[in-house]
């Protein structure tokens, strides 16, 4: 039964991982790559500061990681959206993969 749960909460991860990845693509040609995009947003939103690894970004966006709160608001504004709208969007992405309310 464990290994039933493990695997759909692993999906719902992948699937919010590939909400992010298209939304970053969808933002332009410029940020198609994770590099490109980290150091764009780097020298355009966070003064140069590095604010995410091309290889966290990738583990994000493949569903081998989550972010934490701290990241979410951050990726939120280098994907040029408010947190609470990203927010909403992965609650009802959830929501459609869930049967029981969140």
């Amino acid at each position: 039964m464990s290994e039933i749960v493990s695997y759909k909460k692993r999906q719902k991860i992948i699937k919010i991982g590939e909400l992010l990845e298209n939304k970053r693509k969808s933002l332009g040609k410029q940020y198609s790559s994770r590099e490109k995009f980290i150091e764009n947003r780097s020298k355009e939103i966070f003064n140069g500061d590095a604010w995410i690894s091309t290889r966290h970004l990738a583990n994000i966006e493949s569903g081998k990681n989550w972010l934490s709160v701290e990241l979410l608001i951050k990726h939120s504004y280098a994907l040029e959206m408010e947190p609470i709208e990203l927010f909403r969007e992965i609650v009802e992405l959830l929501r459609e993969e869930t049967t029981f309310p969140l």
